[in-house]
């Protein structure tokens, strides 16, 4: 390197060459930084795997209650029916989004299920469901997942919710499946172009880091994940960081996580023109990978859409906020049977 170094500054055209070092110097460096990474995350990785928790204690830490199972398009899946089906004033159905599960949804679900059959499951390569069974990870296929799981539990229209990956499903499902639905609710969803990702999501798109976050995801990541998308840190606790990363580490769960990031989500924000079904946005403001300006994006291009932005919340509306936003929430669905 020194000698190369030493002759091309010599040719006649200095400033091609100062910036071809340039060039080779922040080549370098990239290099670097991309190697330390790798070695970062090794190391976590065997500091953390003696620590996974086991599937039997996953399932009976959370499964127990009104966890269900029904087998869907060749998935164990699990879900949550809740609610009183015979006197409700109609049924919501509830999607979350990349690395979590239906447990994100429970304060919600305590507060519709007073009056509504709520409905919720751990999409496939998430929670106590795990790895689809053929790989099956685009928009298109979770499409086909949840109207083969709403023909097997639910029973006519329903009020549909999602959440980030969740939101990108439900407006999808959406235009797939107007007629199955009475109304949507997108909340800091998917559906335009991304600038940045999460960093673990942004990592398991990278060769050969993919494969290690295939076999490990060390608790640090998720500590440091739900600090950035939660906008209030205080609400980040030990119990919450344990649900994130035990449920990541559910069986097949590791190995879904790069193949599910790696589906095109992010694409096709010409469609959401067509969404006719009535249409609720919320979004928390201070969502730095999701960044509201989508919301308003969201209410211009789906006609007639409402919009529900909150200050100092970050991604996630309903954990951050759940009394405020399920109430918002409520009032939109009961806006909708009253024809107000």
């Amino acid at each position: 390197m020194k000698r190369w170094t030493i002759r091309i500054t010599r040719a006649p055209d200095y400033h091609m060459n100062l910036t071809l070092l340039l060039l080779i110097a922040k080549l370098d460096m990239l290099y670097m930084k991309t190697l330390f990474l790798i070695l970062t995350v090794l190391l976590l990785a065997l500091l953390s795997a003696c620590s996974a928790p086991e599937k039997e204690a996953l399932i009976q830490t959370y499964g127990a209650g009104s966890s269900k199972f029904v087998i869907v398009k060749g998935n164990d899946v699990h879900y949550r029916d809740e609610g009183n089906k015979e006197e409700s004033l109609g049924t919501i159905v509830l999607l979350h989004g990349t690395a979590s599960s239906l447990h994100t949804w429970d304060a919600w679900t305590q507060t519709l299920a007073q009056n509504y059959r709520v409905i919720r499951m751990d999409l496939p390569g998430f929670g106590l469901t795990g790895p689809d069974s053929q790989d099956r990870y685009e928009v298109a296929d979770d499409v086909s997942f949840l109207h083969a799981f709403l023909d097997r539990v639910a029973d006519g229209p329903v009020h549909l919710v999602g959440s980030s990956l969740g939101g990108r499903i439900a407006w999808a499902y959406g235009l797939a499946y107007p007629e199955a639905l009475e109304s949507l609710t997108l909340m800091n969803a998917l559906g335009y172009p991304q600038e940045k990702w999460p960093l673990p999501i942004e990592l398991a798109q990278w060769p050969i880091l993919d494969s290690i976050f295939a076999s490990v995801s060390p608790r640090v990541f998720f500590s440091s994940s739900l600090k950035e998308i939660y906008f209030d840190d205080n609400l980040v606790n030990d119990a919450l960081i344990d649900r994130y990363h035990g449920l990541a580490n559910y069986p097949g769960n590791l190995d879904a996580f790069p193949k599910r990031v790696k589906a095109k989500l992010d694409t096709q924000p010409d469609l959401i023109k067509g969404v006719t079904v009535p249409t609720l946005v919320m979004w928390g403001e201070e969502d730095i990978y999701f960044p509201v300006e989508n919301a308003y994006r969201f209410q211009q291009d789906i006609p007639g859409a409402s919009l529900k932005v909150y200050q100092n919340v970050g991604h996630l509306p309903m954990e951050e906020i759940p009394q405020k936003s399920v109430t918002d929430y409520r009032a939109f669905v009961e806006s909708l049977v009253s024809g107000a």
